[in-house]
């Protein structure tokens, strides 16, 4: 299953406790980013975008192999519309089942929750010179979920969300 959505839309949020409830494997990209920063460092944002580029690499390997043995997987990125169906379609065929959980929020909404996080995250992710250069993925396509010909759910994760009727969806679907 993916979990996808523009940054700071509240994937990791819905993303891990949804995981345990589902007793399925998580495959994060910030948390692999993060570790890739704290090995190489990012000291700029175009190395920190390069990195991204690797993490994408990296988690898609992770799932892949998650897949291949019969374990199910929890994929969680900001996957969206338009860019993401090439490297996704292929693990939505190797996993004969799949759903996407998108989650999604008001312009407004993302852009404060990315300017509240850009003080405590990594600093690698440079969140306060991306905020300076402005926010390109506050509308589509970014905002959109990448189109796999499957179940897809949409959660406004400014509104309440209830991780118990989400997981049931997910696992009527599979």
């Amino acid at each position: 299953m993916v979990v996808s959505g523009p940054p700071a839309s509240g994937k990791t949020t819905i993303a891990v406790p949804l995981a345990g409830a589902l007793r399925l494997p998580l495959v994060a990209k910030d948390l692999v980013k993060e570790a890739l920063m704290d090995s190489l460092g990012a000291e700029d944002v175009d190395q920190s975008r390069r990195l991204g580029q690797a993490t994408f690499a990296v988690i898609l390997a992770l799932a892949r192999s998650h897949l291949e043995t019969g374990a199910g997987v929890v994929l969680e990125a900001n996957f969206a519309l338009g860019r993401s169906e090439p490297e996704l379609r292929p693990l939505v065929a190797a996993a004969g089942r799949a759903v996407v959980v998108h989650c999604c929020a008001p312009r407004e909404v993302l852009a404060e929750r990315y300017r509240a996080r850009a003080g405590h995250r990594h600093p690698g992710h440079h969140d306060r010179l991306r905020l300076e250069s402005g926010l390109p993925w506050l509308g589509p396509p970014a905002t959109e979920p990448p189109d796999l010909g499957v179940p897809c759910l949409r959660v406004d994760t400014a509104a309440r969300w209830d991780l118990e009727t989400i997981a049931a969806w997910v696992r009527r679907q599979l």
